[in-house]
């Protein structure tokens, strides 16, 4: 299918879009100030800003369409999600921590963005993390052939994390519709973009075969424009796009930072006379769209609507069960068995035959799952063989090799999951599935609880581990202490072919994330009979 890529001029906004942008943005900065307000007053413990940001992120939420579109926002999107549909109650509702938060049941801070219904994918505290996760949701779109393209969005200073140059390299590489969206505010809390990016952020999109744009971040107009061109690009099958809108901070990192520590008011004011808002009204006023009478009754509606929704959020019940929700299909604790384990039969094979073959069953049994690592791909098939065979018979969308990057191939996981697939990750030895740390356990293992149940993560990370195959320090290590520990996480170690294949089926077909630890050593040494038809191994 061909796409047209529309001309500039057919992206702009109408005068209708052009007031509702500026309602919208007038609501974010009226809804920032409440928040401001509340913290101070004792009423609320903790608020992030997004005052001097209205711009960019109005401007690129109204070019996308939330029915299909993907949404990866940061902490400080709260004009974003205003002009995504959300409602100010809402954000109040998370900005007191009450039960019925739509975004995390009071479970997280506030402005950690979670929206089903609108695409938006949940979003931790972690900074970085949520670039793989866009990755992955793009590269589950572009394999499932699902309409939409995926926006991701942070400061300046992610971009310094491993896990942004990772996605960007990935989203390059397989062309994705994804756009990254760097809102830069010329501060990492107190850090200068100066000590933090060498350079200009835009200019690395060329090492990632991309474009990058620089946009006035305090322009809307400019703003929408770029993003919609962005969009159009990635539905035409062009690739990515990253971004860079030029903006500013009002207040504060947060409620917590002191701004009067690293910049000086004569810096604050400077931003200030190039506020969004009012660069917005001054053109609205210059077309003939504004009147005095028009933008009275406005803003009156907008303290009135931020004013109702500060009563009702703070009305709402406070959240009772802090334990809840941990698990999507919780594992009750009990005895070990007393009784020996019912004898299976079938043909004698060896452990990684066995792998190799339940990996081929689970595969030909459901098109959305999908295998994928360092060098699992064939001709190679892994180095120990495990995945031989499933490029040529599934296809190199659902076996393909990736990176040799950790956190992006668990991160890519855990963005295809909430995006349909079920993803079986491969870390080719466990001592080095470090770097993956952080999407193990703050992303995958936590999607459940901090989702209020709202999102599952139906992954599968397979791992070669343990020694005895002479592969000294860095190739024979144990790891399970490190994550049989980990609250939201399952480890199974299977010791047979028919553990094997009954861990492995029963792990994809479990809703939460399953670490299955595969020993090296028993690979080729233990044989025992592998059942035919279907067998299952309760976790």
């Amino acid at each position: 299918m061909t796409v047209e890529v529309p001309a500039y001029t057919d992206l702009e906004l109408s005068d209708d879009q052009l007031l509702e942008a500026y309602r919208l943005m007038l609501l974010a900065r009226r809804l920032d100030d409440r928040m401001w307000a509340l913290n101070r007053q004792g009423k609320v413990p903790f608020v992030v800003s997004s005052s001097g940001h209205e711009g960019t992120q109005v401007g690129a939420a109204m070019a996308l369409n939330p029915d299909v579109d993907w949404s990866l926002p940061y902490y400080r999107d709260i004009a974003f999600m205003i002009a995504l549909g959300m409602s100010p109650e809402d954000i109040f509702l998370g900005v007191f921590s009450k039960a019925t938060d739509p975004t995390s049941g009071g479970r997280q801070m506030p402005n950690h963005w979670s929206d089903p219904s609108r695409n938006v994918f949940c979003h931790s505290s972690v900074i970085a993390t949520q670039f793989p996760h866009a990755a992955g949701i793009a590269y589950e779109l572009k394999r499932s052939g699902k309409p939409g393209v995926v926006a991701v969005m942070s400061g300046e200073g992610a971009t310094s994390e491993g896990d942004w140059h990772e996605a960007m390299n990935f989203a390059g590489i397989h062309q994705l519709p994804l756009i990254f969206l760097i809102e830069n505010n010329l501060y990492a809390i107190s850090v200068p973009a100066a000590q933090e990016v060498a350079g200009q952020v835009a200019d690395r999109a060329k090492g990632y075969g991309m474009p990058g744009i620089v946009v006035d971040g305090n322009d809307v107009i400019e703003v929408h424009r770029t993003m919609a061109q962005a969009v159009a690009r990635a539905q035409a099958g062009e690739g990515p796009t990253l971004i860079e809108a030029k903006t500013y901070r009002y207040y504060a990192h947060t409620s917590d930072d002191d701004d009067k520590l690293y910049r000086t008011p004569e810096e604050v004011e400077m931003w200030r006379k190039k506020d969004p808002i009012s660069v917005l009204k001054n053109e609205l006023i210059e077309r003939r769209l504004l009147s005095e009478a028009a933008e009275a009754d406005m803003e009156a509606a907008v303290d009135a609507e931020i004013a109702a929704a500060v009563e009702a959020a703070e009305a709402a019940p406070t959240p009772t069960d802090a334990f809840s929700k941990v698990y999507a299909n919780p594992i009750t604790p009990a005895d070990p068995p007393d009784f020996d384990e019912p004898e299976v039969s079938g043909e004698e094979i060896n452990m990684v035959t066995a792998v190799n073959r339940t990996l081929h069953e689970i595969l030909a049994s459901d098109p959305a799952v999908c295998i994928f690592g360092e060098d699992v791909a064939d001709p190679k098939g892994g180095v120990f063989k495990a995945s031989q065979g499933l490029t040529t018979a599934f296809g190199d969308e659902r076996s393909f090799n990736a990176p040799l990057a950790e956190s992006l191939i668990i991160g890519m996981a855990v963005g295809m999951a909430g995006a349909g697939a079920k993803p079986m990750p491969e870390i080719q030895f466990a001592d080095f599935i470090h770097p993956a740390f952080d999407q193990i356990v703050s992303e995958a293992a936590k999607m459940h609880y901090r989702s209020n149940g709202d999102w599952i993560c139906p992954i599968v990370i397979r791992v070669p581990y343990g020694g005895g195959i002479h592969g000294a320090l860095y190739h024979s290590q144990s790891i399970e202490a490190f994550y049989a520990h980990v609250p939201g996480l399952k480890v199974v170690v299977p010791s047979t072919p028919a553990d094997v294949k009954g861990l492995l089926w029963t792990a994809i077909e479990d809703p939460d994330p399953v670490m299955v630890l595969e020993p090296k050593k028993l690979y080729r040494l233990a044989s025992g009979p592998f059942p035919a038809g279907e067998h299952r191994v309760p976790l």
